[in-house]
């Protein structure tokens, strides 16, 4: 099962609130995860512009993002709307010098729509929300108040966690775990989970060597030498132990002077297929102590498993923990399940490792490079930018202020700093500067999410940090970008959605399309009635479900009055004419129908 699909409401089914924790995150892949949530994207993992819309629309309060502060990333070209995902997002404020915020979790709780008992989804495992395409394992999980299942040690303490550093409005931390300890848990067939654990700070370590193993498999994309010798020490002299891991890592681990590969029999490495070049390609941690050891990762492997067999049966651990002293032992905050799992968990490992994995020799193992220079200074600047980070924002007549309590600069004098609101134009922040004046923005692109760009000669680093108001912005805004985003002919489309329950045409578009589009030209050239709502579906609308008519209304007031202000170049003479007949007949539908709050 995908990550999507894990999540997705069934048919009957909607999202009331969830929560999703990463270490590094794309907002391509929230857009995903937003329509997965609200159930509305499609085979390819994407969706339309209303459907975008409506996904806005169900989820608003609803959705929290919790990523490593330094982590986030918008695509290449940016389109404007995702500025106002910022309110779906929060930092965490881990210094990478020495810990990283690395847990890949989403937990969601669904109800039914016309009434009945809620359900809870757990996802967990090693997969970042990004658009990555290497090899990740995970563990989803159904729970349901006092039904049929499992208790899972755990997940309520993890549930508290999300929630409270997600603060959606009306979600209390406390009542999330109090739900959840009465939940009982439908798990994989065969598999029995022992705990899902949100593991943090120190003073913690390695899983208990379960006795007479047998066999040991190890699968990393990130390996130190202290946890790999403690691995290669489970079991006797019988044992069968195998190490899966990228190559570099490998041969990394090979000279260090302890020798901590000597205790596995088998060394496999996978090579690293071809991804997107917009991925985010980092997961790089300190380098400020040699038991940090992590570089960024291999595009090829990402799971992170122990599968132990022994006499007792067979041993998993699965989660975010790469086989290093900062995943196992702290003080990185982690999630971690511990399952037992039948035959066929161990065969379908085997069948992985045989099928892609290659084995290699120590011998064969060759000096890693030395690290690029400029790499490790602009990573190292990053992390700086990062924890001197404070930036908070006005709005004022000249546009954005950015200002911080000291200047967010690194100590590295030759990197530059620029920034920009997400979509708009690079600014240099000048050096000794605690302040920045960014140019004026529409109502509809003020955003808290910040571009940060280090540049270094020809080489450079880009990422989002949230730079907040003492108010956030609001449904104002987003209803501005909206307006902004969706032109009238596909607004009328999502109002005809929303009232009919069915897709509008090709929805205006992919979501990520700028400017018309095939489908959108052949649409401008149809008659009007293709995206408008006519009288006949309103009235069906009404005779079905008379609730429906009030929220609609909602947003067509809100929404014709932005249009109203539009300039009139940004409409075409048809759109004019169809807003205004629709706006006519929407009156005295209103008039007749809607009932107005007393």
């Amino acid at each position: 099962m995908s990550y999507l699909d894990a999540l997705r409401p069934e048919p009957g089914w909607q999202t009331e609130f969830a929560f999703l924790a990463s270490y590094s995150a794309d907002l391509v892949a929230l857009v995903a995860v937003l329509m997965a949530l609200a159930g509305l994207d499609d085979d390819r993992g994407s969706g339309s512009k209303v459907d975008f819309a409506t996904a806005l629309d169900r989820l608003k309060d609803r959705v929290r993002l919790i990523a490593q502060a330094g982590r986030l990333v918008a695509p290449a070209t940016t389109p404007k709307i995702l500025a106002i995902l910022d309110r779906y997002v929060r930092d965490a404020n881990t210094d990478e010098t020495t810990a990283s915020w690395h847990p890949k979790i989403a937990l969601a709780k669904l109800k039914p729509e016309y009434g009945g008992q809620t359900q809870w989804r757990l996802w967990l495992g090693s997969r970042n929300l990004t658009r990555d395409l290497a090899w990740d394992v995970g563990l989803a999980l159904v729970g349901r108040p006092e039904g049929t299942g499992e208790l899972v040690e755990g997940i309520p303490d993890l549930g508290y966690e999300l929630a409270s550093r997600a603060q959606l409005p009306g979600v209390a931390a406390s009542k999330v775990r109090s739900e959840l300890r009465a939940s009982r848990w439908a798990v994989p067939r065969g598999c029995k989970v022992h705990s899902v654990r949100l593991l943090q700070g120190e003073g913690r370590d390695l899983p208990e060597t379960p006795a007479h193993l047998r066999k040991l498999i190890v699968v990393s994309p990130f390996l130190d030498g202290t946890v790999v010798n403690l691995l290669g020490r489970w079991g006797n002299s019988n044992t069968r132990r195998l190490l899966v891991s990228p190559r570099a890592q490998l041969s990394k681990l090979a000279h260090q002077q302890g020798r901590p590969l000597d205790g596995f029999s088998e060394l496999l490495y996978l090579d690293a297929p071809e991804t997107d070049a917009d991925h985010l390609a980092g997961e790089a941690t300190s380098a400020a102590t040699d038991s940090s050891d992590e570089e960024p990762e291999s595009r090829g492997l990402h799971a992170k498993i122990i599968y132990a067999e022994h006499a007792k049966g067979r041993s998993m651990w699965v989660g975010s923990a790469n086989a290093t002293q900062r995943g196992w032992q702290g003080p990185n905050t982690e999630v971690v399940a511990e399952m037992s799992v039948p035959p066929e968990v161990g065969n379908g490992l085997d069948e992985f490792v045989s099928d892609l994995a290659r084995t290699v020799n120590l011998g064969e193992l060759e000096k890693p490079p030395e690290p690029d220079q400029v790499e490790e200074r602009l990573e190292a600047a990053r992390k700086q930018v990062v924890n001197r980070w404070k930036v908070t924002q006005n709005i004022e007549t000249s546009g954005p202020r950015l200002m911080n309590e000291s200047p967010p600069h690194p100590d590295d004098t030759e990197i530059e700093l620029s920034v920009a609101l997400l979509g708009g134009t690079w600014v240099a922040w000048p050096r000794g500067a605690t302040a920045l004046q960014l140019p004026p923005v529409s109502p509809g692109e003020v955003t808290e999410l910040v571009c940060c760009r280090l540049r270094l000669w020809d080489s450079e680093v880009s990422w989002l940090q949230r730079a907040p108001f003492e108010t956030a912005p609001g449904d104002d805004r987003d209803r501005q970008a909206i307006a902004r985003y969706l032109d009238p002919r596909t607004f009328l489309a999502w109002i005809r959605s929303l009232l009919t329950g069915d897709s509008a045409g090709d929805g205006g578009g992919d979501w990520d399309q700028d400017g018309d589009g095939t489908s959108q030209k052949a649409q401008k050239q149809a008659r009007p009635t293709w995206w408008a709502p006519t009288l006949e579906e309103v009235l069906k609308a009404w005779t079905r479900d008379p609730s429906t008519l009030p929220a609609v209304d909602r947003k067509v007031r809100h929404y014709l009055k932005i249009y109203e202000e539009q300039p009139d170049a940004d409409r075409t003479e048809e759109e004019r004419r169809t807003l205004e007949e629709f706006q006519r007949t929407w009156q005295v539908l209103r008039r007749e129908l809607v009932r107005e709050p007393q």
